[in-house]
């Protein structure tokens, strides 16, 4: 799988070209996401072979939070990417997942479900 990043609500233009100039250096595909493909499978929007759109309509998907949806990635990867958003100050997205096999399966709504979840969780 290629290495790619799926933005979810990265409305602040300056943060999101912050965020570029950490990712295009490390040779990662940028994908923003819009609402309306919030129902599609993380597999339909990375491109990947046997996932199709969804019928769900959009509005029935939707959420505000910054997501970020990693794919491809090494640990060494990861912690790039971590090092570059530090290096430029940039906030982190709290909302963010490693594509894996039983995930990408997920619409982006389901996975942002968990996340959220989990982050409220932990944030306890």
């Amino acid at each position: 799988m290629k290495k790619q990043i799926l933005l979810y609500n990265i409305k602040d233009k300056k943060r999101a070209m912050d965020i570029g100039r950490v990712l295009m250096p490390l040779k990662i595909r940028i994908k923003n996401i819009s609402p309306d493909e919030f129902a599609y499978p993380i597999g339909y929007l990375l491109g990947l072979e046997g996932y199709e759109a969804s019928d769900t309509p959009a509005e029935d998907c939707f959420f505000e939070d910054e997501m970020m949806i990693m794919a491809g990635f090494t640990s060494y990867d990861i912690d790039q990417v971590i090092r570059g958003f530090h290096k430029r100050r940039i906030k982190g997205i709290p909302l963010k997942a490693i594509v894996t096999p039983h995930n990408q399966e997920w619409t982006s709504y389901k996975l942002y479900g968990d996340l959220k979840k989990e982050h409220e969780k932990m944030s306890e």
